[in-house]
């Protein structure tokens, strides 16, 4: 486990404050990058307000990430360290239902896992 720096809404009142989350190790297909820019849009105020009523604090908005690959798993195949690295609005689906298949995950049958305030399949908060 890795614990980050980041900027975190801790209740739906208070402004976002500094805050340090504790991340998973990664696995044999994560990438591992150090974050450089990072967009925040209407979700990500949204969601730190829980005005959608589903927010798991403390939540840390913010995705349209660009970074710097650090390490990758074993089993990636198309980043290698010092690469640069976009991450979306999602960061997992199952990828073997239909819509996964037919490249449509924010479908996923099975629920896709989210850059924020997206619970991993059966595991912890991202």
């Amino acid at each position: 486990m890795t614990t980050s720096k980041a900027y975190a809404a801790v209740n739906a009142q208070s402004p976002l404050c500094p805050h340090e989350i504790h991340r998973r190790d990664p696995g044999p297909e994560d990438v591992t990058i150090r974050i450089l820019h990072c967009g925040v849009c209407h979700s990500d105020l949204h969601t730190a307000r829980n005005e959608w009523k589903n927010t798991i604090y403390p939540c840390v908005p913010g995705h349209e990430i660009v970074g710097r690959v650090t390490a990758v798993g074993r089993a990636v195949k198309n980043f290698r360290a010092g690469d640069l690295a976009g991450v979306g609005c999602m960061v997992d689906s199952c990828g073997h239902c239909a819509s996964c298949q037919d490249g449509e995950e924010q479908y996923c049958e099975n629920g896709f896992t989210g850059t924020y305030n997206g619970p991993v399949f059966g595991g912890d908060n991202t």
